[in-house]
């Protein structure tokens, strides 16, 4: 394609607010130049602009991932990716196979390992990653990113103090191998983070944006810096113009001195007010079920939680913090409450990212204060299983679990994300398991789901005027599909092709051929 071309005969499914559908759609120089029909596009085709024929093939804004860390998924496509492994046997060779051929000294690193869906329900301990790896120091990283397993040469090169908070003690009173939060978040990811050199974080967050494209993602909100990547803020907005697709950048950080410095308006994003669900420090006004004693983890006091988001709105930053279940969102929640009376504000647009479990009367002020819903759908696919998690919170609490139509109901406004690495990439899966809700009351139609990831995320970031919908004079950020996601069953959205991603009028050579993982 050239800078100046046609695109006909296709479904185009703008996203505006009136739901309008197109035949047809020019670009010129990277904008949406205008969309109609066919015969509207009759008098550039004499003046001799290009045609591409859709044949009948769907059209949508670029999908947008609202929650996603580029450091961190660039990390794990450089490492073992644990996904769908189903027993410690098959984790403990592939951890053999890679320190075969590591360099000596250098990390061995595997991802998104999640214990509940082992065989022995459990991560590895250091003994048993010491049997098939100890010349070279091994992480191995929860899929919640809140719990690592270490074997002892990394438990020597990170050398944590003997009361690190969230280190798990054997009975000999040493490390078991296992940190969880806050020691692992705070303390170990940091650590392994400062060791990895420029260029190869470069190159990770490259081949990182590359995946995303191959989605049909054309925008990236990057949660960076913070625990999880120690300066990677400021090296991922120095170097902007080497990354491939449009970049939304959030400093993962409590600095408010620090994100104004950097030119940012926007700050937050994983700041944990709690912790997962998985590693059982989300934290509940009400203990888990099959842990009597444990309410979860608040990482802060109400005090300090107050302070950070009155001073960061006070400043006109907009705010994002990570809120699993009740409590925590009862702490975020109250403390921009009072931020936004103090210092009233109407288009702030703070999100709440996560909000898996919320219940109705927080949604109901979410709504009231238009505080945004960071939502991640593709954690019911990937990792919510509906009998283990009734064991953990009851019948009841797990009602409100990810309340998609609920949010709606109450005017909450929500982003779609997926949280990569913590699941991958894909926001077609994100679309169909949003539509397919596991509870039926809580499901979305795929037009609503569609928005998540298109113009509701495109307003997440204050840029719903030039992304998000295919309206003249916005940016040409488009994906084309292979089917239509309002038309097919919706067990077949997620197996829908992308054809062809493009960004700012320019198509990416290498979108996928296939469906989604």
């Amino acid at each position: 394609m050239q800078d100046d071309y046609l695109l006909l005969n296709g479904n185009i499914i703008s996203m505006d607010d009136r739901d309008s559908r197109f035949e047809a759609m020019a670009v010129k120089n990277g904008r949406i130049h205008s969309v109609g029909s066919n015969a509207d596009m009759e008098p550039l085709v004499k003046e001799g602009w290009p045609v591409t024929d859709l044949e009948g093939r769907t059209v949508l804004p670029g999908f947008i991932d609202s929650h996603q860390h580029l450091g961190l998924t660039g990390q794990v496509l450089n490492g073992i990716d644990f996904l769908g492994v189903k027993t410690l046997e098959t984790v403990f060779e592939k951890i053999r196979e890679a320190g075969k051929t590591a360099e000596p000294g250098r990390w061995v690193l595997g991802y998104t390992l999640n214990d509940t869906s082992l065989k022995e329900k459990r991560l590895p301990l250091k003994e048993e990653l010491d049997a098939v790896c100890a010349d070279n120091p091994v992480m191995i990283v929860h899929s919640s990113w809140h719990l690592c397993a270490l074997n002892s040469l990394a438990l020597e090169i990170l050398d944590p103090p003997a009361d690190l908070a969230g280190m798990d003690l054997g009975p000999d009173n040493k490390p078991t191998g296992l940190v969880r939060d806050p020691g692992a978040p705070d303390f170990v990811f940091p650590a392994v983070s400062t060791l990895t050199p420029f260029e190869v974080k470069m190159a990770s967050f490259r081949k990182a944006c590359e995946a995303a494209m191959k989605q049909g993602i054309t925008t990236l909100h990057c949660l960076e810096g913070g625990g999880f990547g120690p300066g990677d803020t400021r090296l991922v907005l120095e170097n902007r113009d080497r990354f491939p697709l449009n970049l939304v950048l959030w400093n993962q950080v409590m600095d408010i001195e620090e994100t104004l410095e950097l030119g940012l308006p926007r700050i937050g994003g994983c700041i944990c007010a709690d912790g997962a669900i998985d590693a059982y420090t989300a934290a509940l006004f009400e203990p888990y079920l099959d842990q009597p004693n444990n309410c979860g983890t608040l990482n802060f006091t109400q005090a300090q939680m107050d302070e950070f988001i009155l001073a960061a709105h006070k400043a006109g930053l907009q705010v994002a913090i990570h809120c699993e279940t009740d409590r925590a969102i009862e702490q975020v929640l109250s403390a921009m409450e009072k931020a936004i009376a103090a210092f009233p504000r109407e288009d702030h647009r703070h999100r709440i990212e996560h909000c898996e479990i919320p219940n109705r009367g927080q949604l109901e002020r979410m709504g009231r204060a238009g505080i945004m819903a960071g939502m991640q759908p593709a954690f019911i696919h990937y990792l919510v299983d509906m009998d283990d998690y009734e064991l953990r919170f009851g019948a009841d609490r797990l009602r409100w679990m990810h309340p998609y139509r609920t949010m709606l109901d109450c005017g909450v406004v929500m982003c779609g994300g997926s949280d990569c690495p913590v699941t991958p990439h894909g926001p077609l899966l994100g679309i169909q398991t949003a539509v397919l809700h596991p509870i039926a009351e809580e499901r979305l139609t795929p037009l609503e789901a569609i928005r998540m990831f298109t113009i509701d995320a495109a307003y997440s970031a204050f840029d719903e005027a030039n992304r998000g919908s295919i309206e003249p004079g916005k940016i040409a950020d488009l994906v084309v599909l292979s089917k239509d996601p309002t038309k097919v069953a919706p067990e077949a959205i997620r197996d829908i092709k992308i054809v062809k991603t493009i960004v700012e009028g320019k198509p990416v050579d290498d979108a996928r051929d296939g469906p989604a993982a």
